[in-house]
């Protein structure tokens, strides 16, 4: 007769049952727990990386372009014509290059500094430039003015999305870092002359790359600010779009710039009637004393 198990073996076993599951309920939920805790240990690591990156990035100084000061290219009488020069005044002093000053240029004794800051999505900038573009640099270049452009980003929004206005004074910055600012006025000139309309698409990298080729810019010469590559890598990453930005925040808190063109000569609103090419010329050479 075979031997059956008695009520209280069975109610142990089923006891000792229960106690293996459970235990192995409890060390499932524990697994759980440790692998969502670490999950959860990795992503508040991450999220705390990136935001001191981010952090870090926001706070440090924003390499300037080596070839401009504050924003600005400047040109000035030469030896042989037009030159590259850094701006009058303290802002010289600057150690951003070694580029002359505009004290040392050729230019005439009391040349009045004619600033113009300017949107390259900017259809006002545009008419501006073909009216007085060939004039500014005449005069630069007999020593009668010394010129400064300012490139500026404000119009952004009305490049359909591809933030032009930024990513062609980008350009610029890339084109003077690489010691061929002498340049810009025709890669400028044809910009504006290739000017797409408000709110249309803006230039894209390749087509800004040809037209500075085609002002003989070399777009694989090296860039002087650390990580910025060749002109060519420096426009495609937009390399210098927090300087832009920067600079032109300053302009518009700092300098009073409430819209483009905007022309100052000696850091004073220039008032009088800039569609009037031979009116414009004549302000321009009186302020200079020479009038």
């Amino acid at each position: 007769m075979a031997n059956h198990p008695s009520p209280k073996d069975r109610r142990n076993t089923a006891r000792e049952q229960a106690r293996q599951i459970a235990a192995a309920q409890a060390k499932k939920e524990k697994t759980v727990k440790t692998i969502l805790y670490v999950g959860i240990a990795v992503v508040v690591v991450a999220v705390i990386a990136v935001v001191s990156t981010l952090v870090w990035q926001s706070s440090r100084p924003v390499a300037p372009p080596q070839a401009m000061v504050s924003g600005t290219v400047a040109y000035a009488a030469g030896d042989d014509g037009l030159q590259s020069v850094q701006p009058q005044g303290e802002e010289a002093d600057a150690d951003v290059s070694d580029l002359p000053t505009a004290e040392e240029s050729d230019s005439a004794d009391g040349a009045a500094v004619v600033k113009v800051y300017l949107d390259f999505q900017c259809p006002g900038c545009k008419a501006f430039e073909e009216t007085n573009g060939e004039t500014l640099t005449s005069l630069a270049e007999d020593g009668s003015i010394v010129l400064e452009y300012e490139p500026v980003a404000i119009l952004d929004r009305m490049s359909g999305g591809n933030e032009y206005s930024t990513r062609s004074a980008n350009m610029t910055a890339c084109i003077a870092d690489s010691g061929q600012a002498g340049l810009l006025p025709d890669v400028m000139l044809e910009l504006f002359a290739q000017q797409p309309g408000e709110g249309a698409t803006g230039m894209e990298d390749e087509q800004m790359l040809s037209i500075a080729e085609s002002a003989g810019v070399d777009v694989d010469a090296e860039v002087a600010t650390e990580d910025a590559g060749t002109v060519r890598d420096c426009v495609t990453e937009v390399a210098f779009d927090r300087y832009v930005e920067s600079s032109t925040q300053d302009a518009l808190d700092g300098e009073g710039l409430q819209g483009t063109p905007h022309v100052t000569i000696d850091g004073e609103p220039y008032e009088g009637d800039w569609s009037n090419r031979e009116s414009f010329a004549a302000d321009l050479i009186q302020a200079s004393g020479q009038g």
